[in-house]
This record gives structure tokens, C-alpha cells and sequence, in this order.
């Protein structure tokens, strides 16, 4: 555990490690494609292969409530976890991140500036005017929602009212639409602690003018000529997956640090006498691959989940992230849970995953046989409604069933 200064690049506990990880990873790497790739992420065009797979999925998966049709998995429907939802958007275009204020106000967004609503009964399209892919979303409530894809992209609404919702553009971190940059450094994740503290987090060596220091994390701010952003931290060449907390004294920021190894830090929120920053405190991943998301039921009970399988649990008062058995090795993309002992996972090809307070099991969606899509985030409003989303497709859970294996206690 450090308290940070100066950014530093790895663990020390690693380090012995490092060189033999990274020739793996870059095998692995070449065959993937790159992370910075909006397109591999959002509507998963290296190769085509997935979109192709996702759209096929769109119009052959069992929806509803999946009565007259079986499942890549082999199992009869009334035992499946998860179905497909008909959203009518289009099954080529990515969706990278779900979030609602409740059971009847839910969004998701993607490529290309896609996003849609759910009231309770029917997805609506609401596109953000943008061409560019939109990466995460998140509101402090159903009058109060944002949206992030670059650093001059980034847009909130007052809510769904009279079947469609107004997106405007916020003030710009810094203006980077004639920068080689747009394309390339993106905004990965937003939180916030109220509709005037908002935290946003990206890829790293984002340099910002008049300084150009880089950065990769801001906080919102008022000025005079409204909203504004500072940076929250001097992880310079660090990469913001995710951003998660209970309140303003008590953030965690997860993701990869120098050449692409996993970080997670942590601040109460008090800053720094000097720079005016939160003091944040790196605590040791014991991983080595990325992390991509966080999320916990309270102070002292935190998730993150990453890069083949990658599953970490921080208790109060622990010294380092704890090793947690992981049932798959697919990377794991989203987290987020209805309580200690209710915690949902998505990943690649279609991985789902839950916690019921003992250990980590599989899930089943009503995938068909063929590839499945990759999923990239998942919400839920209580226990028995929890929403995934990925690669042109959108899952639903409405409650265990009788022969499920991975949300039965």
C-alpha cells in the first residue's frame, strides 16, 4: 500500500514476473487487436466476425420469455438465466454501457453515437450528435444523466420526457477535435457523488493545454462560465477503466498504469496541502492484467474484475487485493451488484458471471449456437432486473429459475 506522490510503474511483488507476462501478452495482443480500437470495443469490427455473429443472434435468440427455443448451452429454456431482448437497434452497432435510475428508466449507449431508452416497456432510440462511439454512462438520477467518448465529447440530459430526451454538449476537458488524438485517447468511465461533482476517467498521457501535463482523470468544477474540470490525480501515464465509490470519502479507480499493468487506487477525499489534488493511496492488484471494472456494497466491501478472469476483493482494513477463484479466463468487462452476496459479471463472448456471497459461478443467456457477442457492462435496479449489454445485443435477468446454475443460492 502507497500513498502517491509521484506515479510509479509496478508493483514490487511483480516485478519478477514482468518480462515473462508481457511476451505473453504481447502474443495475446496481436491476435486481439488493440484496446485503444473504439471499433474492436464498441461494434467489435476487427474481422467483422462478431458483428457478423451479434446480428445473426439478433434475429435468431430467444426473447421474452424464451418458450419455444433452447440455447447454445444446451439447456431447455425454462432454465436459461438470461434472454435476448428485442431493442430494434440495429445488430451491428456495439453497446458499451447500461445504467438507469430505476426499473423503468434505463439507457444504454454505444457506437457511433448510439443510445437508447428503456420506460418499462419499450426501447426507444435517442442518438447523441456524435459520430463518434460513446464509451460509458452514468446519472445521479432520471433528470440528471451523462455521457462521455472523448475529451470534447462529452454531453448530458435532463431526462426522458414525451418519448425522446435532448442530449447537449458539455464544456469540453480540452478541445481535441483537431487533434490527431480524438480518435485515439478516449474517455473510459464517469461517476460522480452529485449533479456538481462529477468524475471522469480515460487514457492516459491526455495532454492538456495551456500546461500540457498529462492526465487521465478530472473532476467537475463551477467557473464562471459554468462547468469545469480539474484533474484529480497525477497518474500520468496511467489509463482510467473505472471509477467507483459510496460517497465523496470514499473513491476507487481501477484500471492499467505504464505499459499495461493493473492499478487500483484509492482517495477519502481529501486533498493534498500542496497540489490541491486528493491524496490517493495505490493498494497492490496482485494481478498483473488490466482491470476494467469496480464496483462494492460499501466502504469496506469492494470488487474489481479484469483481463482473463481477473477477480479481486478488498475487505476494510486489508493491506492488498485478495485473490479470488474465477470460474472462467475470458476478460471480464462489467461489475456491478444488488448486495454482498448479489453480484453480476459480463465479459467476452458472452461470459456472465455471479456471486451469491460463497464463490463465483457461470450464468446462461439465451445466446444460439455460433459465436457469442461480447458483453461490456451490466446494471440492474434490485435483485431481479438486471440489465447486460455488448457486442449489437441486450440481456435481460428477471429472477432465478428453477433449473439455473450461476443465480441460485
Amino acid at each position: 500500500m502507497r500513498h502517491l506522490s509521484q506515479p510509479h510503474s509496478s508493483s514490487a511483488s511483480w516485478a519478477a514476473a514482468l518480462l515473462g507476462f508481457l511476451t505473453l501478452e504481447m502474443v495475446i495482443t496481436s491476435c486481439a487487436g488493440s484496446e485503444n480500437d473504439v471499433g474492436a470495443r464498441e461494434s467489435d469490427t476487427d474481422g467483422g466476425s462478431a458483428s457478423d455473429a451479434t446480428a445473426d443472434a439478433n434475429d435468431g435468440a430467444c426473447e421474452g420469455d424464451c418458450d419455444a427455443c433452447g440455447s447454445s448451452d444446451g439447456l431447455p429454456c425454462s432454465d436459461v438465466e438470461w434472454t435476448v431482448v428485442n431493442t430494434n437497434h440495429p445488430g451491428g452497432v456495439g453497446l458499451s454501457s447500461v445504467w438507469g435510475s430505476g426499473p423503468n428508466d434505463v439507457w444504454a449507449v454505444g457506437a457511433a453515437g448510439s443510445a437508447i431508452h428503456w420506460d418499462g416497456k419499450d426501447w426507444t432510440p435517442v442518438p447523441v450528435a456524435t459520430g463518434w462511439s460513446l464509451q460509458a454512462i452514468w446519472g445521479t438520477g432520471p433528470n440528471d444523466v451523462w455521457t462521455v467518448s472523448s475529451p470534447n465529447l462529452i454531453f448530458h440530459t435532463t431526462g426522458f420526457a414525451n418519448g425522446t430526451a435532448q442530449w447537449s454538449p458539455v464544456t469540453p476537458i480540452w478541445d481535441s477535435s483537431n487533434s490527431s488524438d480524438q480518435g485515439r485517447r478516449l474517455l473510459r468511465t464517469i461517476w460522480g457523488t452529485s449533479p456538481n461533482d462529477i468524475w471522469i476517467g480515460g487514457d492516459s498521457s491526455l495532454e492538456r493545454p495551456p500546461s500540457y501535463v498529462r492526465e487521465s482523470g478530472w473532476r467537475s468544477i463551477i467557473t464562471d462560465g459554468g462547468t469545469g474540470w480539474a484533474p484529480i490525480s497525477i497518474f500520468a501515464n496511467h489509463q482510467i477503466k473505472a471509477i467507483w465509490g459510496s460517497g465523496p470519502g470514499d473513491i476507487w479507480l481501477v484500471g492499467s498504469q505504464g505499459i499495461g499493468i493493473s492499478f487500483a487506487a484509492h482517495t477519502n477525499g481529501v486533498a493534498a496541502a500542496d497540489g490541491g489534488l486528493p491524496v490517493w493511496t495505490e493498494i497492490d492488484t496482485q494481478s498483473l492484467p488490466i482491470l476494467h471494472a469496480v464496483w462494492g456494497s460499501g466502504p469496506g466491501d469492494v470488487w474489481t474484475v479484469g483481463d482473463y478472469g481477473t477477480i479481486r476483493h478488498f475487505v476494510a482494513g486489508a493491506e492488498v487485493w485478495s485473490v479470488v477463484d474465477s470460474p472462467t479466463t475470458e476478460s471480464l468487462r462489467g461489475l456491478w451488484g444488488a448486495g454482498p452476496d448479489d453480484i453480476w459479471a459480463v465479459g467476452e463472448n458472452g461470459t456472465i458471471l455471479h456471486y451469491d456471497g460463497t464463490a463465483w459461478r457461470t450464468s446462461t443467456g439465451a445466446f444460439p449456437p455460433g459465436k457469442k457477442p461480447h458483453l461490456f457492462s451490466v446494471w440492474g435496479s434490485g435483485p431481479s432486473d438486471v440489465w447486460a449489454v455488448g457486442s449489437g445485443v441486450v440481456l435481460h435477468f428477471s429472477g432465478s429459475k428453477s433449473g439455473a446454475r450461476g443465480a441460485n443460492r
